[in-house]
């Protein structure tokens, strides 16, 4: 089974790009389904439910997500019904904490977590909350979506788990990494990194940024206007005999 993940999609612009790639990027790859992180799509800041059913319609099978879950309240109206797994660790009364997604007679758990590293947000231990949904899981296959800012909390998350898990994919940080690796039969990065706007500062406008780091002013944030779009991704392969995990990097003009 070939999964094609892609890392967070930052902006409405990024969804013309892949309406316009992401199938060739499908048969080049040979994949089977398509997961992604939408935590930015709408705004650099949520998902709206327009947005939602675009990505819906572009054939990606399910969605994790991360701090900016809830940026956008609309999300609560849809949620429940949605194609859509919340961070396991966030308290939250909406959305769904295992997603299943099957491909032919194959199950596979998708699961979001978020770090607590740098992170303000009041969330449980992602640890302990992991060692309860397993109890609960029942799949072939299991994906985690670890969206966080320290490489190393990933890392001891991935080590903690690796024999109880299929693949741990980093997100949040819009960074590619080159750790890809298998280790005993699991698959690892710290981050997939983004879809968006190249010449930007992680999606956003660079002038802006720049405005925040030198004056410490933090003005409304804008996405910035690119003549170039990335698209950055893992392809997971996972199998019986060896799986493997792949780094994508592509770039599109617009």
């Amino acid at each position: 089974m070939r999964i094609l993940y892609l890392g967070d999609i930052y902006g409405e612009k990024t969804l013309d790009v892949l309406q316009a790639h992401l199938s060739e990027i499908k048969k080049e790859e040979k994949i089977n389904i398509v997961l992604a992180n939408a935590e930015n799509t709408t705004d650099g800041k949520g998902l709206s439910q327009k947005h939602y059913k675009r990505l819906m319609s572009l054939g990606i099978q399910a969605l994790s997500m991360g701090n900016h879950t809830f940026s956008k309240s609309e999300i609560k109206e849809y949620i429940d019904d949605a194609n859509i797994v919340i961070p396991a660790n966030l308290n939250s009364p909406y959305g769904t904490k295992i997603l299943y997604v099957r491909y032919n007679d194959k199950k596979i758990a998708l699961v979001n977590m978020l770090g607590r590293v740098y992170n303000t947000m009041p969330l449980d231990c992602p640890f302990k909350t992991m060692d309860d949904l397993l109890t609960h899981i029942d799949a072939d296959y299991t994906i985690v979506d670890f969206h966080g800012d320290a490489t190393s909390e990933k890392k001891a998350f991935f080590y903690n788990y690796y024999d109880k898990i299929d693949a741990l994919v980093g997100t949040h940080t819009h960074v590619q990494t080159a750790d890809e690796e298998e280790y005993e039969g699991s698959l690892y990065i710290s981050d997939i990194g983004m879809c968006g706007p190249k010449k930007s500062v992680i999606g956003m406008d660079i002038d802006m940024a720049i405005e925040r780091f030198t004056t410490g002013l933090f003005n409304r944030m804008t996405i910035a206007d690119s003549k170039e779009y990335m698209i950055n991704a893992v392809v997971l392969d996972l199998n019986d005999k060896k799986p493997t995990i792949k780094r994508i990097n592509k770039t599109y003009r617009v």
